[in-house]
Formats: structure tokens, C-alpha cells, sequence
């Protein structure tokens, strides 16, 4: 019988009929100790994070063992409230339109150009690991390193200059990440496939090409671009493949480490690996894990008459350090409270 890992971990029985066994949480930190019928010694207690039993680990939470998602509308309404306690000006902060749903940059007559396409990808890259602040106070100077933005002539730089040039120009900045290096390496490569080098005629000819086999859906576009062979490009994992397309105008979700946060403490994706042993730990995600949360933010944006962008940038704002930084026990109370005000 496994035992509780953290100390003052206390629960309190409510109602003990094992039909409908609910729990009060006096107080929990980060993995909860669930009491579950059995009948040759009563109970028996395991640790669990199971979207199955659904524990809220907060003072004076009560929740079902088997309860369901909070309502959406009820979930959105608590985020919401969240973040105008932190900042009553917060959606002036958001850059993403609030409805755009259906959107997709192929539909209409403006081709996309494969400089635009190159810009997308390149900003994606640079942003890993980094605060968008820091992108964005230098996003209107990038045309410098990256050639204009030019696929090829990005594509033929040699390792030398952007090691020797490329690199430090980021580094002056004080905007370069760990592992630039090696994201400027790799975005050589990926340019060279925009800039129709590898058996592609144009950025524009390879995204089309991605977005049949993916076969329209913008979620399964990111999926095969960030890590399905024969598509993945170098340097670019499922998040900033998915980064790059809303870039471009894509109407979907990146599953980056606050977003996982928060589906997971909502209990609206289970993910195998989650140790939660700090406040803020993320998921550690597996591919169908990250389409699960892309696909799950886009049902929770439907259900509430918004654009999957936008969904996507209020849930990141809110576990973001630039915004009030809610630890995965606040996300879990939104849930709560949402749940409570569903009754």
C-alpha cells in the first residue's frame, strides 16, 4: 500500500457510502492521498493524479472521486476572474483576436510569400525558452540576421557566420537563449527546405503538401511538421511547429508548458508522466498527449464562442511569470470553483 510522499497531507471523510464517496481536502500539496472502498479492509489509500478520480488538493474544496470536467463556460469564467484580480487591463495585453474561428491563411487570393513563411518559423524557433518579451522587443530588427527573411540566402550561410555573426547578434541583445546555437544551425537546414532546395518548389508548395496529408486539420498540420518523418523539420518540435502556424495565421493552440499546466490540473487531459513536484512542474508530454491538449483547448474555445488563438493566449498568460503566475494548485481551484458553480 503505497504511502502519502509529502507531508501535511490530510483528508477528512464526508460521506463514506462507497457509491458516493466524497472528500473534503483540509490540505494538500501537489499529489493528493485518495481513500478508495475496498471490501476486505474498508480502505485502502493510493496517490494518484488520474483524471478518473479527480482530487482537488485545495482548503476547502469537495469533489466527487468520479466527478467530470468542470462546464466549460463555468471554467472560462473562473480563468477570466483570475486574471482581472491580477490585472484589470489583461485582455489589452492579448494579440490575438478573440474570435477567429475557421480561419486558415490558404483560403483566399494573397499567396504567402516564402519570406513570410520563413519569418514565422524563424520567430517560432528563437522563442523557445525564452520570454516573448524579450522576442518582441527586437521582433521588428530580425530582418538583419535572418537575410531579410530570405530562405536561401539563410540557406547559404555557412556554420562559421552564424556562429560568428548570427549568434552574437542575438547575444548583444541580450535576447539569446541556451541552445541558440544550435537552433541557428538547425533553422540552416529548415530554410533550405523553404526555400525549395529539397524536392519542394517553395515554402508555399511544402506547406500545402503538409496540410493535405494532415488533411486540413491545423492540429495534425503541427503534428507532422514538429516530429512525423518526412515532414518534421529540423530544429522544431510539435509546440513550435504549432507556434510557427499561428504565426502564419492558423487558428489552433501550442501546447507549451502553462498550457499543459492547465489542461492537465483541469482534468481535461491525463498525462502519464507528471511528477508535480514543484508548483509550477509541467506534464512531460507525449506526442498524443500534445494533440490531446491542442484538440482539448479547441473544444474549451468553441464551447465559450472563441477563436483557439486566443483561447490559447489567455490560459498561457495566466501561467505565465509575465502574468500572475498561477501555480497548477490555482488551476486546480479554478476547476473547483467552476464545478461548485455548476451545481
Amino acid at each position: 500500500m503505497p504511502s502519502p510522499c509529502w507531508s501535511n497531507t490530510y483528508l477528512l471523510i464526508l460521506n463514506a457510502d462507497p457509491g458516493k464517496l466524497r472528500l473534503r481536502c483540509a490540505h494538500l500539496r501537489h499529489q493528493a492521498t485518495v481513500l478508495e472502498p475496498n471490501h476486505q479492509s474498508g480502505f485502502r489509500s493510493f496517490v494518484t493524479n488520474s483524471p478518473k478520480s479527480s482530487v482537488v488538493r485545495d482548503s476547502g474544496a469537495e469533489i466527487s472521486l468520479s466527478s467530470p470536467p468542470p462546464e466549460p463556460r463555468h471554467l472560462w469564467a473562473r480563468l477570466t476572474e483570475r486574471l482581472s484580480s491580477w490585472r484589470a487591463d489583461w485582455r489589452e495585453i492579448i494579440d490575438t483576436p478573440r474570435r477567429q474561428t475557421g480561419f486558415c491563411p490558404f483560403r483566399g487570393s494573397d499567396a504567402l510569400q516564402n519570406e513570410a513563411v520563413f519569418e514565422a518559423f524563424a520567430i517560432a524557433l528563437i522563442s523557445a525558452n525564452t520570454r516573448w518579451d524579450s522576442i518582441a522587443r527586437i521582433r521588428s530588427d530580425l530582418h538583419e540576421p535572418f537575410q531579410n527573411f530570405s530562405p536561401t540566402r539563410y540557406a547559404a550561410l555557412t556554420d562559421s557566420a552564424i556562429r560568428e555573426i548570427v549568434l552574437p547578434w542575438f547575444r548583444e541583445r541580450r535576447a539569446a537563449s541556451a541552445r541558440l546555437d544550435k537552433r541557428l544551425l538547425s533553422l540552416k537546414r529548415t530554410a533550405a527546405v523553404l526555400g525549395g532546395s529539397d524536392g519542394y518548389r517553395s515554402a508555399r508548395h511544402f506547406l500545402d503538401a503538409a496540410y493535405a496529408a494532415a488533411a486540413g486539420s491545423p492540429e495534425r498540420l503541427a503534428m507532422l511538421i514538429g516530429g512525423s518523418p518526412g515532414w518534421k523539420l529540423p530544429g522544431f518540435g510539435i509546440p513550435l511547429a504549432a507556434e510557427a502556424l499561428r504565426l502564419l495565421g492558423f487558428d489552433l493552440c501550442k501546447p507549451d508548458r502553462h498550457v499543459l499546466r492547465a489542461m492537465g490540473s483541469w482534468r481535461l487531459v491525463h498525462f502519464a508522466r507528471w511528477d508535480r513536484k514543484g508548483e509550477f512542474t509541467a506534464p512531460q508530454a507525449r506526442p498524443s498527449e500534445l494533440l490531446d491538449v491542442m484538440l482539448g483547448v479547441r473544444r474549451l474555445a468553441e464551447a465559450n464562442g472563441l477563436g483557439v488563438s486566443h483561447a490559447n493566449s489567455v490560459i498561457w498568460l495566466a501561467g505565465a511569470a509575465s502574468g500572475p503566475h498561477v501555480t497548477n494548485l490555482g488551476f486546480e481551484r479554478m476547476a473547483a470553483l467552476a464545478k461548485t458553480q455548476g451545481r
